[in-house]
């Protein structure tokens, strides 16, 4: 029998910290013990809550005491969910990790020190190797990993099936994300309705920064061309929905092209979470729909087997004979970033660096 693990989940109360309340009351084998938070410790998780997501608080949580954010009150956790805002969570990670603790982490703060994991499971699971090096090196007994985000997900995911078996030459990628993924409470309500907010040039060249890292990472069929050869550009804009990003790509490759054996690729795309059968893992990380309207925002951001943790993706069109156009979706606060934190977890654990 495998052993209950205990999780921690820093933020709790935030948009992220609920999807990992509620995917773990649910988990066969890790199950949220410690909910940390800043402004209602002391107070019951039910009663200062704002539960934006589907379903009620589970009832075994609801009673569950907020309690600081302190790795010394922590001795019977196991796992460190920190989907914290930048800037604090940078620090904070740290001191866990110092501490002995496995985190796994939402934050961009460590997405680019060269011995973390920016990990997505079924791309590039090869680089949790990176922890031996950076316990070594910090001489830390605990590690951070980290998972991209979410916009970044949602391109890298198809583009990453792509890249392994194509000659990819570049892609045009441009964003229609929710609000969910500004954090509560998020946009004014008058900066959004009515308009298109661009997210600006920061987060373009960012979203754009973890693509091709990830990339970069992908063990590849096909030897051309290299990375650097490959041209990447991003436009990202925010609207008035609340879960979802929706994303357009016109990708390009140095040789014709079918769109239909692209399609197929990306029909038939598994990775290891698959292949170990991991509890949180979709049956098809991608899903292809074949309707030229969809995937749409409402009716399609929780598809798949687990709910939400699937990208869609339709609208496969030929542009021209080295150029398609798809549009992915993206549930951004499940696989873009609880659930893909949770399924970065259940593949540490299947490799042995959190203890079963």
């Amino acid at each position: 029998m495998r052993r209950t693990l205990k999780a921690a989940i820093l933020g709790a109360t935030g948009l992220v910290g609920i999807e990992y309340v509620r995917m773990l009351s649910n988990h066969p084998y890790i199950k949220p013990a410690y909910l940390a938070g800043k402004g209602s410790v002391g107070k019951p998780y039910g009663e200062v809550v704002r539960w934006q997501t589907v379903g009620q608080v589970p009832k075994e949580i609801a009673d569950m005491e907020v309690k600081p954010t302190d790795p010394k009150l922590m001795d019977d956790v196991d796992i460190i969910f920190s989907p914290l805002p930048q800037g604090a969570a940078g620090p904070v990670e740290e001191q866990f990790a110092k501490e002995g603790f496995p985190v796994i982490s939402n934050s961009p703060d460590h997405r680019f020190d060269p011995d973390v994991p920016l990990l997505i499971p079924e791309l590039n699971p090869h680089t949790i190797s990176l922890i031996d090096e950076q316990r070594k090196r910090r001489e830390w007994k605990g590690f951070i990993v980290t998972t991209p985000l979410c916009t970044a997900q949602g391109a890298a995911i198809p583009l990453g099936a792509i890249f392994k078996d194509y000659k990819m030459d570049g892609a045009f990628i441009t964003t229609i994300q929710s609000l969910s993924g500004a954090g509560y409470p998020g946009i004014p309500s008058l900066d959004v309705v009515d308009n298109i907010l661009p997210l600006g040039d920061g987060y373009d060249a960012k979203t754009i920064k973890e693509i091709f890292r990830i990339l970069s990472e992908v063990k590849r069929n096909v030897d051309e061309p290299k990375l650097e050869d490959v041209s990447l550009a991003a436009t990202t804009h925010r609207i008035a929905t609340v879960h979802g990003h929706y994303e357009v790509l016109y990708v390009s490759f140095k040789e014709e092209t079918a769109a239909e054996k692209v399609k197929e690729t990306l029909e038939n795309f598994r990775g290891e979470p698959q292949d170990l059968k991991l509890p949180t893992a979709p049956s098809k990380p991608i899903i292809v729909m074949n309707e030229d309207t969809r995937p749409q925002v409402y009716f399609d951001r929780w598809a798949g087997d687990i709910p939400g943790m699937s990208v869609v993706v339709g609208r496969i069109k030929q542009v021209n004979k080295r150029m398609i156009r798809l549009v992915s979706l993206i549930h951004n606060t499940v696989r873009g970033a609880a659930g893909g934190g949770i399924l970065a977890a259940e593949l540490l654990v299947e490799k042995g660096y959190i203890e079963k």
